[in-house]
């Protein structure tokens, strides 16, 4: 017999599972095909059975006291009335040409070129932050 998962990375393989179905439910409500209204009706219902088994779980996980952050959760799951995290202000002027110039350009933290002679994106910032300076 298999045990249950109780850890928290389990926890957030689930939140993931929960949001790629209410992906796919959005999907399918907006962009399918269907050739009668009953089709999609019952295309809906799998697909939500399937979700209230993966919510059902993830609630049972979570009053068990499996630790989540509240950033995994799935955007269905999140509390209404708590405003997404704001980010941190800078406090000097440097600090604010350093985001902005950041902002400028796309951050790939795992591209197959990071910290080589072939990452432009980091000649890019140089730039930049040579431009600011002058």
């Amino acid at each position: 017999m298999a045990a249950a998962l109780t850890h928290k990375y389990h926890l957030k393989s689930v939140h993931e599972e929960i949001d790629l179905f209410d992906r796919k439910l959005a999907h399918l409500m907006n962009f399918e095909k269907f050739d009668s209204e009953e089709e999609r009706a019952t295309a809906v219902r799998k697909l939500n059975v399937k979700r209230a088994a993966l919510v059902k779980s993830a609630l049972q996980l979570a009053a068990d006291g499996v630790e989540y952050k509240q950033n995994d959760l799935p955007r269905s799951l999140r509390p209404k009335d708590v405003a997404p995290e704001a980010a941190p202000t800078p406090a000097t002027p440097e600090a604010e040409v350093a985001v902005e110039a950041s902002s400028l350009v796309r951050k790939q933290s795992s591209g197959p070129y990071t910290g080589t002679s072939l990452d432009w994106q980091a000649s890019v910032r140089e730039y930049l932050k040579k431009k600011n300076k002058a």
